[in-house]
């Protein structure tokens, strides 16, 4: 979850002196990104985890923010309805036995909260299959000015218009919204890693580049409000949620609030954090009595712009340090599941960026976002243009060339080659084999036992209990 707003209504007067305040802080940031003074310790990596809580009939329990609430864990958090949560990983430094580690935290967490949450159920998946639009109102929304303050903006900028979240894949969807509510049926895996100002540009773009294949391997939301629609609703659920345009256009095109981008990166992340300033109106004027160098407004405005691969700016012991966040992979469906998708993009994107020190001459972006798109519909069945310009099936290129080279690159890191091999192995070489990720298992059950989404609920939600990976399961 963002940083809380401290009101729920602001004042033009807020509004003009949070723009003044990005336009202070973007100036110094520049000279920050001409002197190169970020970080240049070793990488860090983390992970944040969104879920679910359902009751004893599979359906949103409404009681889940009092559960979190109790729970009081300061990794465990809200999101923006009652019935999500989110976990928070540890930082931890990208060495042998970060995984691990990054599992053993994941499993100790896990455990605790489903013992506080009582008749209750955390889990982890897309989207909820017994999400019906019915359960969606204002009231469900958690209550932090946050979320409130958010809604109304949106709203507001679209000249309370309402949202249409029509779309089609096997069935078709046809709904509108008056409220980015909508935003909760979208539960999702958010990876970070820690990068140098000289290789962020980069890794910012290899990060575009491995997204359609972080989303073919993990796509788990093919069925969103009870209908089947692509094998990762949850891409375009989301953007239909908070369809909001940017000030200006690029390339004729409009620039939207979550988004794959219009282009690579060319030099630095500068570029999109100028892009934030000039191109999205403010969403969350909160105005924060800081230093300059705190850069608090400029991280709370992109906190409110949702990029698939955001870039991130912390500041450490004084220090200020580069990040990417990757946005794209779905939840679920088990931990370990998880983390096996956390190790495959990250030792994707270190694959990538071996491959070519300016790996956008290597592809054209419209074939990045097309990949994509088409991954979030057919994930293992769709055409995808690779780094060498030519056509694949995904699939294939998953099991021929990029598993191998995830392995490579996490061997490269000394990465504890017991956890390659079980991790992408085992789990992401066995799940793209046998043809199977969460929404294909999904779909497999509803095929054959119909559209019975409480028992599939329970059916996914033991057989993730059990720990096996998602292309083990039984139907």
């Amino acid at each position: 979850m963002g940083q809380e707003a401290s009101s729920n209504i602001y004042s033009q007067e807020e509004f003009d002196k949070f723009e003044k305040n990005l336009k202070d802080e973007l100036k110094l940031l520049k000279t920050w990104f001409d002197d190169d003074i970020f970080s240049k310790n070793d990488p860090m990596i983390g992970a944040e985890l969104e879920g679910w809580i359902v009751d004893e009939n599979m359906l949103p329990s409404f009681d889940g923010y009092d559960h979190i609430q109790s729970f009081k864990h300061p990794l465990v958090v809200p999101e923006i309805s009652r019935f999500n949560f989110e976990f928070n990983s540890s930082p931890l430094n990208y060495t042998k036995n970060c995984f691990r580690e990054l599992q053993d935290e994941t499993h100790r967490i896990y455990q605790k909260f489903a013992k506080a949450t009582k008749k209750d159920t955390p889990f982890f998946c897309g989207t909820l299959p017994t999400l019906r639009p019915s359960m969606l109102s204002n009231d469900i929304m958690t209550p932090h000015n946050r979320y409130s303050v958010m809604n109304e903006q949106v709203m507001k900028q679209r000249n309370y218009i309402p949202l249409d979240l029509s779309f089609e894949g096997k069935d078709e969807l046809k709904l509108s919204m008056n409220s980015v509510i909508s935003e909760c049926a979208s539960t999702s895996l958010q990876i970070h890693l820690g990068v140098t100002n000289q290789n962020a540009a980069n890794y910012y773009n290899c990060s575009l580049i491995a997204s359609s294949f972080l989303v073919a391997i993990s796509a788990n939301s093919p069925y969103f409000f009870g209908k089947e629609l692509w094998d990762e609703s949850r891409i375009i659920g989301f953007e239909k949620s908070v369809d909001l345009n940017s000030k200006s256009k690029i390339f004729g095109d409009d620039v939207k609030r979550v988004t794959l981008g219009h282009g690579f990166v060319e030099e630095s992340l500068f570029e999109l954090y100028e892009q934030n300033v000039y191109d999205y109106p403010i969403l969350l004027p909160e105005c924060f009595d800081c230093k300059v160098g705190d850069m608090k407004h400029l991280a709370f405005h992109n906190g409110t712009i949702w990029r698939w691969t955001r870039p991130i700016i912390g500041i450490y012991d004084g220090i200020p340090s580069l990040r990417i966040e990757q946005r794209v992979a779905s939840s679920g469906p088990t931990i370990d599941d998880t983390i096996a998708n956390t190790m495959f993009f990250l030792g994707l994107v270190d694959y990538l960026n071996s491959y070519s020190s300016h790996i956008k001459d290597s592809i054209e972006f419209k074939d990045v976002k097309e990949n994509f798109y088409k991954a979030a519909k057919q994930s293992y069945y769709a055409k995808c243009i690779w780094v060498d310009g030519k056509s694949y099936d995904t699939q294939k290129l998953l099991l021929d060339v990029i598993v191998p080279a995830v392995k490579d690159a996490l061997k490269k890191r000394n990465i504890n080659q017991e956890d390659i091999d079980y991790f992408i192995g085992d789990i992401i070489q066995g799940r793209v084999k046998s043809g199977v990720n969460g929404a294909i298992w999904q779909k497999a059950y509803v095929h054959r036992y119909g559209t019975r989404f409480q028992e599939l609920t329970q059916k996914y939600i033991d057989n993730a209990k059990s720990g096996l990976p998602v292309h083990l399961w039984e139907l």
